[in-house]
């Protein structure tokens, strides 16, 4: 066969790749085989899950792809989410959008900031270098009951502590402490969600490690922080 008749071939297999009906091959085997794999498991439509750990009772929305995470039950990741090499908590809520756990470029010292300097993966078409020299593809950890909004941007190597808030929109280059707000480009502190004690309260009583029969019997304490913290005394008195 002519290096023509090659050619040929191979654009043929690259259209099949491409085509439609492929995306939706792949996306059902996809589906069929996480919802043998996990409990409670809700893949949307096109959405990929590969590689990851599930919890119980996790929704993946549509066209969202989620690739080497650990997901904490009763989390959600919202449409067009992009979601690369993550740890992420219980209770978190993540909005339609994001992309978490965006690769690393130096920004000191070294000369250059392209990966053909620091990276033997040849994301640029070649690399002149033989190993690693820069951890570009850190993992990111959000801790549990998370709340980020839509279109944010957050970077490897980043941890979001338990309850934090991310505003819509914001690029976090940066740790986030418990319970805090953030929001803006680049993220910044905003306001603490509760009072030093409340929060070492919740920390300590990691209300997100109870089992599913207890939140149902103190739901109703949710909304209120001080109801919660003092029903919960009253029962341990």
């Amino acid at each position: 066969m002519d290096v023509r008749g090659s050619a040929g071939i191979f654009s043929v297999l690259k259209a099949c790749l491409k085509n439609p009906f492929t995306f939706y091959l792949r996306f059902l085997f996809n589906l069929i085989s996480n919802k043998r794999r996990f409990q409670n498991f809700r893949q949307d439509y096109m959405a990929s899950v590969t590689d990851c750990r599930c919890e119980p009772t996790v929704t993946i929305y549509k066209d969202a792809e989620v690739r080497s995470c650990q997901i904490g039950s009763f989390t959600y990741i919202g449409p067009n989410a992009t979601i690369t090499l993550v740890q992420i908590g219980r209770f978190c809520s993540i909005g339609p959008n994001c992309q978490i756990g965006l690769g690393k470029h130096p920004t000191r010292q070294f000369v250059s900031t392209s990966p053909a300097f620091f990276s033997s993966a040849r994301q640029c078409g070649t690399t002149f270098v033989n190993s690693n020299h820069f951890g570009e593809n850190l993992p990111v950890i959000i801790g549990n009951d998370v709340w980020i909004g839509a279109n944010v941007l957050i970077g490897g190597g980043i941890r979001i502590g338990n309850g934090a808030i991310i505003g819509a929109g914001a690029v976090v280059m940066s740790d986030v402490p418990d319970f805090a707000i953030y929001g803006g480009v680049p993220a910044r502190f905003i306001r603490a969600r509760f009072t030093p004690e409340q929060t070492a309260w919740l920390l300590q009583f990691e209300w997100w490690n109870r089992d599913e029969a207890w939140l149902i019997s103190h739901a109703h304490l949710f909304s209120d922080i001080s109801e919660l913290i003092a029903g919960c005394q009253a029962e341990q008195s």
